[in-house]
């Protein structure tokens, strides 16, 4: 999902009014850009202007190893959304547990220029509740406010995910053969459920809020149980075909299994998402595999043009070294 000319337009517009308003004027022009609400998500359709934000889930962090293509969470949501909304915006970024804080804040300034009809964050809170300095509860609660303070800024329906148990990824293997976290970035178990019950009252008095359950879905299907939504069935055993080697970011599968689950509990709160929506997690993956095929064709045909290289450097390496022993 990519930023469409409107927007271009828009962050030229802003970039003139800098240099050339007096600076009154300048804010009054962006306080009249940055004021999407409910109602126009009601007029124009809730898909017609998606911004996702967030971290490495939203970025599409390690889908390009099963895809063979770059792809982000919002290019995975057009798969599942029936028509073409009009403009997309991909924020998410790999680099937000570095700063979660400042990072955030440039994600939400970026989308309200967008003016959204739909806020996806199913993974913006996470690394203010996880994190490398740790922290009492109250600590993470206080960082997950800030969080949730930039989210209100927003007027339109937001998708929020939950904070989840990654605490399987401590046996996970990263790319460099470790795991990507450490035991002193997890919240304990009490910490966690206090988050969640802190962002369950906050959604509450916010009827635009609506809470992906992720924490639900990992603890089902870690469990044993099978968790069924919309004609699809999860259970442990989809585990391995749902989560990275680092068992902390999804693949492909599991990032559609996300996207529908948190989908499905926004229809419930949204009269506009169920006949918009494709449950079919098969056929969304059909869907984008084709819509990757053009861009996997030339990874692979790059790739056999390398190993033709790698071969031919062999041979000759090879020539040379029975030519240096036929002198001999």
């Amino acid at each position: 999902m990519r930023a469409m000319p409107s927007l271009q337009k828009r962050l030229f517009c802003l970039l003139l009014a800098g240099l050339l308003l007096p600076c009154g004027l300048q804010a009054a022009c962006l306080q009249g850009e940055t004021k999407p609400t409910e109602e126009t998500a009601r007029t124009k359709g809730l898909f017609a202007q998606v911004a996702v934000i967030g971290a490495s889930v939203s970025a599409g962090y390690g889908l390009q190893t099963d895809l063979k293509a770059q792809v982000k969470l919002g290019d995975i949501l057009e798969c599942l959304v029936e028509g073409e909304g009009e403009d997309g915006l991909d924020l998410g970024s790999n680099m937000l547990f570095r700063s979660p804080k400042t990072v955030g804040a440039d994600q939400v300034d970026a989308a309200l220029l967008h003016r959204p009809t739909l806020v996806i964050a199913v993974d913006f809170l996470f690394w203010f509740a996880y994190g490398r300095s740790g922290g009492s509860t109250q600590d993470r609660v206080e960082r997950v406010d800030e969080a949730l303070a930039l989210l209100d800024r927003f007027k339109c329906p937001i998708l929020v995910g939950d904070i989840p148990d990654m605490s399987m990824a401590l046996k996970g293997k990263g790319p460099f053969g470790f795991p990507l976290i450490t035991r002193n970035m997890i919240p304990p178990e009490p910490a966690r459920v206090a988050i969640n019950k802190h962002l369950q009252k906050w959604a509450k008095a916010r009827p635009r809020v609506t809470i992906a359950p992720l924490s639900e879905f990992l603890e089902t299907v870690q469990s044993g149980g099978t968790l069924k939504v919309r004609g699809n069935k999860w259970s442990g055993k989809d585990l391995d075909s749902m989560l990275q080697q680092d068992l902390l970011h999804p693949r492909p599968q599991g990032t559609l299994s996300l996207l529908i689950l948190a989908l499905d509990r926004l229809a419930d709160s949204n009269d506009q998402v169920s006949d918009q929506i494709c449950w079919d997690s098969d056929l969304a993956l059909k869907r984008l595999l084709e819509s990757t095929l053009e861009e996997r064709t030339r990874y692979e045909a790059a790739l056999k043009r390398r190993e033709e290289r790698k071969a031919e450097r062999e041979k000759k390496k090879e020539d040379r070294k029975a030519e240096q022993e036929e002198k001999k």
